[in-house]
């Protein structure tokens, strides 16, 4: 969350052919430490249907969007600003573009759907959150859809009905109206500029730099707006061998919320979803961390959803893991990912790229290197745009 470094992410993202802004939330109160519901409405409540949120609500900025904001009220919501500044430093990179998409949702959103009504209503404001940053679609991490349906209804059908529609949504978003936008963008940020005095001109290198990247989205026109689903290892299981997902030696766990959580949604998006990230990590137990097996995850995932191969992205988390996970170090990863790649699947997602401790801010780019050499990921949808070049260090196109 928040601005970025311009130097530090462009070395950062060398090795990532998509990068994915987080998080931004449904829930007032990001919660991270939270691990239930507890049966209870307080601790998880329904969205209040006003906005999509980046921080604390009570907290100043912290909207996103909301069904008032518009094109000419950006510079009102510095999440928007954020981003939206991330997906222009990712795609005016020196020795070229990267995707970009937002996450909404993440571990801490503990806030649910419940209704197909605040679906709709949500597919609309993820779209214009999408539009109004210029990014490239978004990433749906909802973590806790077992437990909210536990509490009465049924969020699966909520989710279902929140893919459709922002399938639904990124269609309209046409040629003509990606490009009126970045115009309406530009001619603000023109008038704003304008304004100051010549001193400041200067010495102000956003606005031209702005300025240019509006006119860069407007002749690329709009990108493919992706939608990705992120789920867990078990969201596909073999019923007649449940655990088969396990190396031996692995401790058994007790039956994860997100069993099977997939064959609950898949058949309803597959046409809709563009891609499976698959966290298959933090996974610790009463008894252990767990020992995977990430072939037949992958495997079951594309017998058992049956999710196509290309769509499955397979999630590592090198160095230090949550909630008890241990790594399972850099050869498996290298080795995982020459199977991804011998055997047609999407491809790898490492978390994070901006990781919290020492240990895995050390080995993440590692692995998103030895990944990157290994798949050498093509540009996914169609040719790859042409955007004016900045500076490396300051993020700024050079005058």
């Amino acid at each position: 969350m928040g601005c970025a470094i311009p130097a530090n992410l462009m070395t950062k993202i060398q090795y990532y052919s998509s990068i994915n802004y987080g998080f931004t939330f449904l829930t007032q109160n990001p919660n991270p430490d939270q691990i239930s519901c507890s049966n209870s409405t307080t601790n998880c409540p329904v969205w209040d249907g006003n906005g999509i949120y980046i921080a604390h609500a009570s907290q100043t900025g912290a909207t996103v969007v909301t069904a008032a904001t518009t094109v000419h009220s950006i510079d009102q919501s510095p999440g928007l600003v954020g981003i939206g500044e991330v997906c222009r430093l990712a795609r005016q990179r020196p020795t070229g573009p990267r995707r970009c998409l937002i996450s909404l949702g993440g571990w801490s959103d503990w806030a649910r759907l419940e209704s197909v009504g605040n679906a709709e209503k949500l597919a609309s404001l993820v779209a214009k959150m999408v539009l109004f940053s210029f990014a490239d679609g978004v990433d749906l991490d909802f973590e806790h859809l077992t437990e909210f349906s536990w509490i009465g209804a049924n969020e699966f059908d909520a989710f279902i009905a929140l893919i459709q529609n922002i399938r639904t949504q990124f269609n309209q978003i046409t040629s003509a109206v990606w490009k009126s936008t970045a115009q309406a963008r530009h001619d603000d940020l023109q008038t704003e500029y304008n304004a100051l005095p010549d001193w400041q001109k200067k010495e102000s290198f956003y606005y031209p730099t702005n300025m240019q990247y509006m006119q860069d989205l407007i002749a690329n026109g709009p990108p493919y707006f992706e939608i990705s689903y992120t789920t867990r290892f078990n969201a596909f299981v073999n019923e007649s061998d449940p655990f088969n997902y396990l190396l031996p030696g692995s401790p058994i766990p007790p039956p994860f919320a997100t069993r099977n959580e997939g064959a609950k949604i898949w058949s309803k998006v597959n046409s809709a979803v563009d891609n499976i990230n698959i966290m298959a990590y933090d996974a610790g137990s009463p008894a252990g961390p767990l020992k995977f097996n990430f072939q037949t995850i992958m495997e079951n995932f594309k017998v058992f959803g049956p999710v196509s191969p290309d769509k499955i992205t397979m999630g590592f988390e090198p160095g230090d893991q949550n909630a008890g996970g241990v790594w399972e170090g850099l050869q498996t990863d290298i080795d995982t990912m020459k199977f991804i790649g011998s055997n047609g699947y999407g491809g790898a997602m490492v978390w994070a790229i901006n990781a919290a401790t020492t240990n895995a801010a050390h080995w993440c780019p590692i692995v998103a290197q030895n990944a990157y050499q290994i798949l050498s990921p093509p540009w996914p949808y169609g040719n790859a745009p042409v955007y004016t070049k900045c500076d490396a260090t300051t993020g700024w196109i050079n005058s």
